[in-house]
Protein backbone atom coordinates (compact mmCIF):
# COMPACT_ATOMS: atom_id res chain seq x y z
CA UNK A 1 0.00 0.00 0.00
CA UNK A 2 2.66 2.44 1.08
CA UNK A 3 4.83 1.69 -2.24
CA UNK A 4 1.73 2.38 -4.11
CA UNK A 5 1.55 5.94 -2.71
CA UNK A 6 5.11 6.80 -2.71
CA UNK A 7 4.71 6.02 -7.06
CA UNK A 8 2.05 8.01 -7.16
CA UNK A 9 3.34 11.16 -5.66
CA UNK A 10 6.45 10.41 -8.21
CA UNK A 11 4.33 10.37 -10.88
CA UNK A 12 2.72 13.70 -9.80
CA UNK A 13 6.18 14.93 -9.11
CA UNK A 14 7.71 13.99 -12.52
CA UNK A 15 4.49 15.52 -13.74
CA UNK A 16 4.40 19.13 -12.32
CA UNK A 17 8.30 19.09 -13.44
CA UNK A 18 7.36 18.37 -16.47
CA UNK A 19 5.21 21.61 -17.00
CA UNK A 20 6.41 24.65 -19.04
CA UNK A 21 4.76 26.98 -15.72
CA UNK A 22 7.16 24.83 -13.80
CA UNK A 23 9.93 25.20 -15.09
CA UNK A 24 9.81 29.10 -16.15
CA UNK A 25 9.23 29.50 -12.71
CA UNK A 26 11.75 27.92 -11.32
CA UNK A 27 14.04 29.65 -13.90
CA UNK A 28 13.10 33.03 -12.42
CA UNK A 29 12.85 31.92 -8.65
CA UNK A 30 16.65 30.66 -8.98
CA UNK A 31 17.37 33.74 -10.57
CA UNK A 32 15.64 36.22 -7.94
CA UNK A 33 16.95 33.92 -5.50
CA UNK A 34 20.93 34.95 -6.75
CA UNK A 35 19.33 38.05 -6.87
CA UNK A 36 18.81 38.21 -3.14
CA UNK A 37 22.29 37.63 -2.17
CA UNK A 38 23.98 39.85 -4.60
CA UNK A 39 21.76 42.92 -4.11
CA UNK A 40 22.02 42.42 -0.64
CA UNK A 41 25.65 42.54 -0.98
CA UNK A 42 25.34 45.28 -3.44
CA UNK A 43 23.19 47.34 -1.06
CA UNK A 44 24.88 46.77 1.90
CA UNK A 45 27.95 48.16 0.63
CA UNK A 46 26.72 51.25 -0.67
CA UNK A 47 24.74 52.06 1.97
CA UNK A 48 27.40 52.07 4.53
CA UNK A 49 30.15 53.68 1.95
CA UNK A 50 27.73 56.58 1.10
CA UNK A 51 26.18 57.06 4.73
CA UNK A 52 22.35 57.90 5.17
CA UNK A 53 22.16 61.17 4.15
CA UNK A 54 24.14 60.23 0.15
CA UNK A 55 22.15 57.43 0.04
CA UNK A 56 19.00 59.01 1.04
CA UNK A 57 19.91 61.35 -2.20
CA UNK A 58 20.60 58.54 -4.44
CA UNK A 59 16.95 56.95 -3.37
CA UNK A 60 15.45 60.40 -3.43
CA UNK A 61 16.94 60.59 -7.54
CA UNK A 62 16.08 56.52 -8.47
CA UNK A 63 12.10 57.07 -6.68
CA UNK A 64 11.88 60.32 -9.06
CA UNK A 65 12.94 58.35 -12.18
CA UNK A 66 10.53 55.31 -11.00
CA UNK A 67 7.80 57.10 -11.21
CA UNK A 68 7.78 58.05 -15.05
CA UNK A 69 9.41 54.81 -15.81
CA UNK A 70 6.26 53.58 -17.09
CA UNK A 71 6.27 56.04 -19.63
CA UNK A 72 9.10 55.45 -21.37
CA UNK A 73 8.15 52.57 -23.54
CA UNK A 74 4.38 54.03 -22.87
CA UNK A 75 3.19 50.55 -22.26
CA UNK A 76 4.14 49.31 -26.32
CA UNK A 77 6.73 46.55 -24.39
CA UNK A 78 3.02 45.28 -22.51
CA UNK A 79 1.27 44.82 -26.15
CA UNK A 80 4.65 43.03 -27.59
CA UNK A 81 4.00 40.41 -24.47
CA UNK A 82 0.31 40.35 -25.25
CA UNK A 83 0.30 40.11 -29.19
CA UNK A 84 3.25 37.94 -29.53
CA UNK A 85 2.18 35.24 -26.78
CA UNK A 86 -0.79 34.45 -29.11
CA UNK A 87 1.27 35.13 -32.55
CA UNK A 88 4.50 34.53 -32.64
CA UNK A 89 4.98 35.90 -36.37
CA UNK A 90 4.51 39.56 -35.42
CA UNK A 91 7.69 39.58 -33.19
CA UNK A 92 9.96 42.33 -35.07
CA UNK A 93 7.35 45.10 -35.76
CA UNK A 94 7.05 45.32 -32.56
CA UNK A 95 9.93 45.00 -31.02
CA UNK A 96 11.38 47.58 -33.77
CA UNK A 97 8.18 50.05 -32.43
CA UNK A 98 9.23 49.70 -28.62
CA UNK A 99 12.74 50.60 -29.30
CA UNK A 100 11.90 53.65 -31.72
CA UNK A 101 9.21 54.63 -28.66
CA UNK A 102 11.29 53.92 -25.90
CA UNK A 103 14.62 56.17 -27.53
CA UNK A 104 12.34 59.34 -28.44
CA UNK A 105 10.82 58.79 -24.55
CA UNK A 106 13.76 58.68 -22.87
CA UNK A 107 15.46 61.66 -24.31
CA UNK A 108 12.21 64.04 -23.60
CA UNK A 109 11.80 62.68 -20.01
CA UNK A 110 15.30 62.93 -18.95
CA UNK A 111 15.52 66.06 -20.25
CA UNK A 112 12.41 67.32 -18.72
CA UNK A 113 13.06 65.84 -15.20
CA UNK A 114 16.21 67.55 -15.48
CA UNK A 115 14.87 70.75 -15.80
CA UNK A 116 12.49 70.67 -12.90
CA UNK A 117 14.99 68.73 -10.32
CA UNK A 118 16.65 71.95 -8.71
CA UNK A 119 13.18 72.35 -7.65
CA UNK A 120 12.82 68.76 -6.29
CA UNK A 121 16.17 68.49 -4.47
CA UNK A 122 18.24 70.09 -2.46
CA UNK A 123 21.47 72.08 -4.06
CA UNK A 124 23.80 69.22 -2.29
CA UNK A 125 22.87 67.17 -5.12
CA UNK A 126 24.82 68.18 -8.22
CA UNK A 127 23.04 68.33 -11.40
CA UNK A 128 25.16 65.87 -13.30
CA UNK A 129 24.46 63.36 -10.49
CA UNK A 130 21.49 63.36 -11.13
CA UNK A 131 21.82 63.04 -14.90
CA UNK A 132 23.71 60.21 -14.52
CA UNK A 133 21.43 58.41 -12.70
CA UNK A 134 17.82 59.50 -14.61
CA UNK A 135 20.14 58.47 -17.55
CA UNK A 136 20.75 55.27 -15.87
CA UNK A 137 17.11 54.36 -14.80
CA UNK A 138 15.04 55.38 -17.30
CA UNK A 139 16.60 54.59 -20.97
CA UNK A 140 19.06 51.80 -19.65
CA UNK A 141 16.66 50.18 -17.38
CA UNK A 142 13.80 51.03 -19.69
CA UNK A 143 15.80 49.27 -22.39
CA UNK A 144 16.48 45.93 -20.41
CA UNK A 145 12.77 45.96 -19.03
CA UNK A 146 11.62 46.03 -22.44
CA UNK A 147 14.10 43.28 -23.42
CA UNK A 148 13.10 40.85 -20.36
CA UNK A 149 9.52 41.56 -21.85
CA UNK A 150 10.49 40.10 -25.05
CA UNK A 151 12.47 36.76 -23.76
CA UNK A 152 9.03 36.25 -22.06
CA UNK A 153 7.06 37.11 -25.07
CA UNK A 154 8.99 34.21 -27.00
CA UNK A 155 8.80 31.82 -23.90
CA UNK A 156 12.73 32.12 -23.21
CA UNK A 157 12.36 32.68 -19.43
CA UNK A 158 16.09 31.45 -19.18
CA UNK A 159 17.41 34.55 -20.75
CA UNK A 160 15.22 37.08 -18.76
CA UNK A 161 16.10 35.27 -15.62
CA UNK A 162 20.18 35.50 -16.49
CA UNK A 163 19.48 39.14 -17.59
CA UNK A 164 17.84 39.79 -14.40
CA UNK A 165 20.89 38.61 -12.37
CA UNK A 166 23.62 40.12 -14.79
CA UNK A 167 21.91 43.37 -13.96
CA UNK A 168 22.71 42.90 -10.34
CA UNK A 169 25.99 41.52 -10.64
CA UNK A 170 27.09 44.47 -12.72
CA UNK A 171 25.65 46.75 -9.60
CA UNK A 172 27.72 44.51 -7.49
CA UNK A 173 30.52 45.23 -9.53
CA UNK A 174 29.91 48.71 -9.40
CA UNK A 175 30.14 49.08 -5.55
CA UNK A 176 32.96 47.18 -5.09
CA UNK A 177 34.62 49.80 -7.60
CA UNK A 178 33.66 52.23 -5.55
CA UNK A 179 35.01 51.34 -2.15
CA UNK A 180 37.93 49.87 -3.57
CA UNK A 181 38.99 52.11 -6.95
CA UNK A 182 38.02 55.47 -5.42
CA UNK A 183 39.01 55.63 -1.94
CA UNK A 184 38.89 59.49 -1.40
CA UNK A 185 35.99 60.16 0.53
CA UNK A 186 34.26 63.39 1.67
CA UNK A 187 34.35 65.44 4.50
CA UNK A 188 31.80 63.49 6.00
CA UNK A 189 33.60 60.70 5.79
CA UNK A 190 31.51 58.90 3.02
CA UNK A 191 32.08 58.06 -0.49
CA UNK A 192 31.25 60.62 -3.03
CA UNK A 193 27.66 60.50 -4.36
CA UNK A 194 29.11 61.27 -7.52
CA UNK A 195 31.02 58.96 -8.07
CA UNK A 196 28.70 56.31 -7.44
CA UNK A 197 26.55 57.39 -10.06
CA UNK A 198 29.06 57.27 -12.76
CA UNK A 199 29.57 53.92 -11.70
CA UNK A 200 26.21 53.39 -11.46
CA UNK A 201 25.25 54.40 -14.92
CA UNK A 202 28.14 52.49 -16.70
CA UNK A 203 27.49 49.48 -15.29
CA UNK A 204 23.77 49.83 -16.57
CA UNK A 205 24.73 50.37 -20.01
CA UNK A 206 26.81 47.39 -20.40
CA UNK A 207 24.21 45.31 -19.18
CA UNK A 208 20.89 46.99 -21.17
CA UNK A 209 23.11 47.12 -24.59
CA UNK A 210 24.11 43.21 -23.81
CA UNK A 211 20.21 42.63 -23.51
CA UNK A 212 19.51 44.24 -26.94
CA UNK A 213 22.14 42.39 -28.43
CA UNK A 214 20.86 38.90 -27.01
CA UNK A 215 17.04 39.72 -27.85
CA UNK A 216 18.21 40.52 -31.42
CA UNK A 217 20.37 37.35 -31.94
CA UNK A 218 17.81 34.69 -30.55
CA UNK A 219 14.11 36.30 -31.23
CA UNK A 220 14.62 38.23 -33.46
CA UNK A 221 15.71 41.93 -34.94
CA UNK A 222 13.39 44.89 -34.92
CA UNK A 223 11.55 45.93 -37.94
CA UNK A 224 9.58 49.54 -37.86
CA UNK A 225 6.07 49.30 -38.39
CA UNK A 226 5.19 52.98 -38.36
CA UNK A 227 1.46 51.91 -39.11
CA UNK A 228 0.99 50.28 -36.23
CA UNK A 229 2.34 52.17 -33.40
CA UNK A 230 -0.69 54.63 -33.11
CA UNK A 231 -2.00 51.08 -32.06
CA UNK A 232 0.51 50.00 -30.12
CA UNK A 233 0.40 53.36 -27.88
CA UNK A 234 -3.70 53.41 -27.83
CA UNK A 235 -3.20 50.07 -26.18
CA UNK A 236 -0.48 50.72 -24.14
CA UNK A 237 -1.23 53.80 -22.60
CA UNK A 238 -2.99 52.13 -19.81
CA UNK A 239 -0.46 49.56 -19.04
CA UNK A 240 1.95 52.66 -18.44
CA UNK A 241 -0.66 54.58 -16.41
CA UNK A 242 -1.33 51.18 -14.66
CA UNK A 243 2.28 50.61 -13.69
CA UNK A 244 3.01 54.49 -13.22
CA UNK A 245 0.28 54.32 -10.51
CA UNK A 246 1.75 51.50 -9.17
CA UNK A 247 5.35 52.85 -8.82
CA UNK A 248 3.93 55.97 -7.49
CA UNK A 249 2.64 54.07 -4.52
CA UNK A 250 5.64 52.34 -4.60
CA UNK A 251 8.61 55.49 -4.39
CA UNK A 252 6.82 58.58 -4.27
CA UNK A 253 7.01 58.32 -0.72
CA UNK A 254 10.78 58.27 -1.00
CA UNK A 255 10.95 61.32 -3.31
CA UNK A 256 8.67 63.03 -1.19
CA UNK A 257 10.78 62.43 1.92
CA UNK A 258 13.78 63.96 0.16
CA UNK A 259 11.85 67.19 -0.80
CA UNK A 260 9.50 67.38 2.27
CA UNK A 261 12.21 65.93 5.12
CA UNK A 262 15.05 65.25 5.46
CA UNK A 263 17.99 63.08 3.22
CA UNK A 264 18.63 61.07 6.47
CA UNK A 265 14.59 59.94 7.36
CA UNK A 266 15.08 58.85 3.42
CA UNK A 267 18.17 56.69 3.65
CA UNK A 268 16.27 55.16 6.73
CA UNK A 269 13.02 54.64 4.39
CA UNK A 270 14.64 53.25 1.80
CA UNK A 271 16.68 51.11 3.29
CA UNK A 272 14.30 49.70 5.25
CA UNK A 273 12.26 49.09 1.89
CA UNK A 274 14.82 47.22 -0.05
CA UNK A 275 14.44 44.81 2.59
CA UNK A 276 10.43 44.63 1.73
CA UNK A 277 12.07 44.65 -2.34
CA UNK A 278 14.14 41.80 -1.29
CA UNK A 279 11.11 39.76 0.72
CA UNK A 280 9.02 40.40 -2.91
CA UNK A 281 11.53 38.36 -4.72
CA UNK A 282 9.59 35.19 -5.13
CA UNK A 283 6.39 37.01 -5.77
CA UNK A 284 7.88 38.54 -8.99
CA UNK A 285 9.45 35.88 -10.17
CA UNK A 286 6.29 33.93 -10.13
CA UNK A 287 4.40 36.77 -11.75
CA UNK A 288 6.91 37.01 -14.39
CA UNK A 289 6.69 33.61 -15.52
CA UNK A 290 2.95 33.38 -14.92
CA UNK A 291 2.41 36.83 -17.10
CA UNK A 292 2.25 35.23 -20.67
CA UNK A 293 -0.30 33.00 -19.25
CA UNK A 294 -2.82 35.14 -17.85
CA UNK A 295 -3.57 36.45 -21.51
CA UNK A 296 -3.65 33.19 -22.76
CA UNK A 297 -5.93 32.12 -20.24
CA UNK A 298 -7.95 35.32 -20.67
CA UNK A 299 -8.44 34.62 -23.78
CA UNK A 300 -12.10 32.51 -22.66
CA UNK A 301 -12.85 34.74 -20.53
CA UNK A 302 -12.20 36.15 -16.99
CA UNK A 303 -13.85 33.03 -15.13
CA UNK A 304 -11.16 30.83 -17.25
CA UNK A 305 -8.23 33.64 -16.24
CA UNK A 306 -9.16 33.38 -12.48
CA UNK A 307 -9.47 29.47 -12.58
CA UNK A 308 -6.02 29.78 -13.29
CA UNK A 309 -5.46 32.79 -10.88
CA UNK A 310 -7.19 30.70 -8.05
CA UNK A 311 -4.33 27.73 -8.19
CA UNK A 312 -1.87 30.34 -6.74
CA UNK A 313 -3.55 31.25 -4.41
CA UNK A 314 -2.34 28.97 -1.57
CA UNK A 315 1.14 29.33 -2.51
CA UNK A 316 1.21 33.26 -2.27
CA UNK A 317 -0.71 33.39 1.44
CA UNK A 318 1.40 31.12 3.00
CA UNK A 319 4.13 32.98 1.81
CA UNK A 320 2.98 36.85 2.89
CA UNK A 321 2.23 35.07 6.27
CA UNK A 322 6.22 33.59 6.47
CA UNK A 323 7.48 36.91 5.16
CA UNK A 324 5.89 39.34 7.58
CA UNK A 325 6.71 36.67 10.51
CA UNK A 326 10.34 36.88 9.45
CA UNK A 327 10.46 40.68 9.11
CA UNK A 328 9.44 40.74 12.81
CA UNK A 329 12.02 38.49 13.99
CA UNK A 330 14.84 39.59 11.89
CA UNK A 331 14.38 43.72 12.02
CA UNK A 332 16.57 44.40 14.52
CA UNK A 333 19.62 42.99 12.72
CA UNK A 334 19.36 45.87 10.89
CA UNK A 335 21.62 48.25 12.30
CA UNK A 336 24.23 45.41 12.38
CA UNK A 337 24.25 45.22 9.33
CA UNK A 338 24.25 48.70 7.58
CA UNK A 339 25.34 50.21 10.92
CA UNK A 340 24.12 52.22 13.64
CA UNK A 341 22.90 55.20 11.66
CA UNK A 342 20.27 52.80 10.80
CA UNK A 343 18.95 52.46 14.05
CA UNK A 344 15.00 53.51 13.43
CA UNK A 345 14.97 51.59 10.46
CA UNK A 346 13.93 48.60 12.74
CA UNK A 347 10.67 49.74 13.63
CA UNK A 348 10.20 51.52 10.15
CA UNK A 349 10.90 47.98 8.66
CA UNK A 350 8.42 46.01 11.06
CA UNK A 351 5.53 48.89 9.96
CA UNK A 352 5.77 47.86 6.34
CA UNK A 353 6.61 44.08 7.16
CA UNK A 354 3.12 43.51 5.70
CA UNK A 355 3.65 44.90 1.81
CA UNK A 356 4.81 41.95 0.59
CA UNK A 357 1.36 39.65 1.62
CA UNK A 358 -0.38 42.89 -0.35
CA UNK A 359 1.53 42.45 -3.22
CA UNK A 360 1.04 39.19 -3.97
CA UNK A 361 -2.95 39.16 -2.93
CA UNK A 362 -2.77 42.71 -5.78
CA UNK A 363 -1.06 41.12 -8.53
CA UNK A 364 -2.98 38.09 -8.85
CA UNK A 365 -6.27 40.38 -9.03
CA UNK A 366 -4.90 42.62 -10.98
CA UNK A 367 -3.07 40.15 -13.76
CA UNK A 368 -6.68 38.65 -13.87
CA UNK A 369 -8.13 41.48 -14.65
CA UNK A 370 -5.18 43.06 -17.20
CA UNK A 371 -5.64 38.97 -18.66
CA UNK A 372 -9.09 39.18 -19.56
CA UNK A 373 -9.02 42.76 -20.96
CA UNK A 374 -9.86 45.14 -18.26
CA UNK A 375 -6.52 46.67 -18.23
CA UNK A 376 -8.50 49.87 -18.31
CA UNK A 377 -10.12 49.50 -14.99
CA UNK A 378 -7.06 48.12 -13.30
CA UNK A 379 -5.01 51.47 -14.11
CA UNK A 380 -8.37 53.53 -13.04
CA UNK A 381 -8.00 51.85 -9.40
CA UNK A 382 -4.25 51.97 -9.53
CA UNK A 383 -4.28 55.89 -10.49
CA UNK A 384 -7.12 56.22 -7.70
CA UNK A 385 -4.93 54.52 -5.20
CA UNK A 386 -1.73 56.73 -6.08
CA UNK A 387 -3.37 59.58 -6.17
CA UNK A 388 -4.36 58.77 -2.11
CA UNK A 389 -1.04 57.99 -1.25
CA UNK A 390 0.58 61.11 -2.87
CA UNK A 391 -2.41 63.70 -1.04
CA UNK A 392 -1.84 61.17 2.13
CA UNK A 393 2.18 62.28 2.03
CA UNK A 394 1.57 65.73 1.71
CA UNK A 395 -0.57 65.71 4.64
CA UNK A 396 1.39 63.55 6.81
CA UNK A 397 5.18 63.98 6.26
CA UNK A 398 5.22 67.66 7.58
CA UNK A 399 3.60 66.65 10.51
CA UNK A 400 4.84 63.00 11.03
CA UNK A 401 8.08 62.92 8.95
CA UNK A 402 9.08 58.90 8.16
CA UNK A 403 5.91 57.75 9.94
CA UNK A 404 3.58 59.62 7.70
CA UNK A 405 5.00 58.07 4.66
CA UNK A 406 4.48 54.57 6.14
CA UNK A 407 0.80 55.16 7.27
CA UNK A 408 -0.04 56.55 3.42
CA UNK A 409 1.66 53.35 1.97
CA UNK A 410 0.12 51.01 4.15
CA UNK A 411 -3.13 52.99 3.07
CA UNK A 412 -3.19 53.44 -0.31
CA UNK A 413 -2.43 49.95 -0.99
CA UNK A 414 -4.70 48.64 0.98
CA UNK A 415 -7.12 50.38 -0.93
CA UNK A 416 -6.12 49.31 -3.75
CA UNK A 417 -6.27 46.06 -2.94
CA UNK A 418 -9.67 45.92 -1.69
CA UNK A 419 -11.30 47.74 -5.15
CA UNK A 420 -8.99 45.04 -7.15
CA UNK A 421 -10.51 42.30 -5.62
CA UNK A 422 -14.06 44.19 -5.49
CA UNK A 423 -14.29 45.09 -9.34
CA UNK A 424 -12.65 40.92 -10.27
CA UNK A 425 -15.47 39.37 -8.59
CA UNK A 426 -18.03 42.02 -10.01
CA UNK A 427 -17.08 40.83 -13.68
CA UNK A 428 -16.71 37.26 -12.36
CA UNK A 429 -20.56 37.32 -11.64
CA UNK A 430 -21.31 39.17 -14.35
CA UNK A 431 -19.72 37.17 -16.79
CA UNK A 432 -20.90 33.83 -15.27
CA UNK A 433 -24.48 35.50 -15.38
CA UNK A 434 -24.37 36.59 -18.80
CA UNK A 435 -22.90 32.19 -19.48
CA UNK A 436 -26.00 30.88 -17.78
CA UNK A 437 -28.33 33.24 -19.43
CA UNK A 438 -26.93 31.98 -23.01
CA UNK A 439 -26.88 28.27 -21.86
CA UNK A 440 -30.62 28.49 -21.47
CA UNK A 441 -31.35 30.05 -24.70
Amino acid sequence: MNSNIVEVIKVKIAQITKKGLFKDASWMLIARLINVVVQAAYFVIVARALGAANYGSFVGVTSLASLLFPFIALGSDNVLVKEVSVNRQVFSSHWGNTLLILVINSICLTSILLLISPLIFPDNIPLPTIACLLVADLFCLGLLEASNKAFRAVDSIKKTAQMVVLNTVGKLLAALCLVTLFKNISSTGNASINIWAILYLISSILVSFLSLITVNKIAGKPRLNLSRIKSDIGQGIYFSIGMSASNINNNVDKTMLASMATLEATGIYGSAYRFINIGNVPIAALFNATYPRFFKQGVKGIKNCFGFAKKLLPLLIGYGILSFVAYQVFAPLIPKILGAEYENAISTLRWLAILPAINALHLVAADTLTGSGYQKIRSIIQVTAAILNVSLNIWLIPTRGLYGAIWATLASDGVRLVCLWIVLFYFYIVETKNRGEQDDL
